[in-house]
């Protein structure tokens, strides 16, 4: 195999096929990118079995042939290349590449049990705009679970409904769910796709302009657009009815601005203990949410912030992470916290904007 293309569109394509080769592999082919040379085209191919990429870009091929290089080798020598083109040829047991400013022989690796890439049907399929799918993972995946003891909540729930599409996730302590328009399908079952495939399928899409079309069937979920055919798996598992915990009415109503909520939070964890704890006092009658932070070994910190408030007296203590994560994905420029009092989650959400909701569990302590 020999071939030659642009420097900047090798480097693109493993790049990111190297974000899914296996970092500690057992079979050192789940740790290579698969190189195909055919035509006009070169093909890698990467997977770490429970997600897979495969990208194609135009180049030009003197000789045919498939060979597996290490992909953080081929990637990091790729990552400080200079000029324009890069050529590379097989010799014997290595793959011989060459640039402006360097080269290199870097040690293959057998390749016949490296495996397929799922291939999914295009029976059952939804439609959506790219870059609303990608924030909608974004503002969620987050909230996913690192713990393996429930794997279903190691997931970002995909379905649609009604003309519209939700992503979910949870760790049982916050919830967040994102909505976007539908642009085809009228109805998608849910699927538990593994957040960390759902975050490497955001970072393929945040880019891409238009709409983009997922297939699915029972096991896997897949993309083609551009040249990238992307796959993962889906969890085998039941996710919680979530939407049995939002409280349909509140006893308690404030809305602040973003900026001072987050402000105030960045300044309280200065002071705050190992727990991560603050303590979230809405005042009606003084129209302001007062926020405090103790650490006995550095000291302690209140910030008051004035609020159009409806409702009762409302006081409990949060994980100040938590709320400051619920903020990122808000886009306006006040945020509404919405509480039925001491023990109960709070709901937090854009004030003008019914797309995106969060629920954080207050802390017991």
């Amino acid at each position: 195999m020999k071939f030659e293309c642009q420097t900047p569109e090798l480097l693109s394509i493993i790049s990111t096929a190297a974000r899914f080769a296996e970092k500690r592999a057992n079979l050192p082919v789940l740790g290579s990118v698969l190189l195909s040379a055919d035509g006009n085209r070169l093909t890698a191919r990467a997977t770490n079995l429970e997600c897979g990429i495969e990208i194609t870009i135009p180049a030009k091929i003197q000789s045919e042939g498939v060979v597996a290089v290490p992909a953080s080798v081929f990637a990091g020598f790729l990552g400080n290349a200079r000029g324009n083109t890069v050529t590379a040829a097989i010799s014997g047991e290595l793959l011989k590449v060459q640039t402006l400013s360097a080269s290199a022989s870097i040690k293959t690796v057998p390749y016949d049990d490296f495996p397929l890439l799922p291939r999914v049907s295009a029976e059952r399929s939804f439609a959506v705009k790219g870059l609303d799918l990608a924030r909608s993972i974004r503002a969620v995946a987050h909230c996913s679970s690192l713990s393996a003891v429930k794997p279903e909540l190691q997931s970002v729930m995909f379905f649609g409904e009604a003309g519209k599409f939700f992503t979910v996730a949870t760790d049982s302590f916050r919830l967040a769910e994102k909505s976007i328009p539908l642009r085809v399908g009228g109805g998608v079952p849910q699927m538990l796709v593994p957040a960390k495939n759902a975050v490497e399928l955001m970072r393929i899409i945040e880019t891409l302009n238009g709409d983009v079309e997922i297939y699915y069937n029972d096991n896997q979920l897949s993309l083609q657009i551009d040249g990238i055919y992307y796959t993962s798996r889906l969890l085998d598992g039941t996710f919680p009815n979530y939407k049995q915990i939002i409280p349909k009415s509140f006893s308690t109503e404030a809305l602040v601005l973003r900026d001072d909520l987050a402000g105030a939070l960045k300044s309280l964890s200065i002071f705050s203990d190992k727990f991560a704890q603050v303590t979230l006092s809405i005042d009606p009658s003084k129209k302001t949410i007062s926020l405090a932070s103790r650490n006995p070994d550095v000291g302690e910190q209140v910030s008051t912030l004035k609020t159009t408030v409806n409702g009762e007296l409302a006081a409990m203590s949060f994980n100040s992470r938590y709320l400051s994560d619920s903020l990122q994905s808000v886009a306006g420029e006040s945020v509404r916290l919405c509480s039925n009092g001491p023990g109960k989650p709070m709901l937090i959400k854009d004030a003008f904007d019914d797309s995106f909701l969060y629920i954080a569990m207050p802390m017991n302590r």
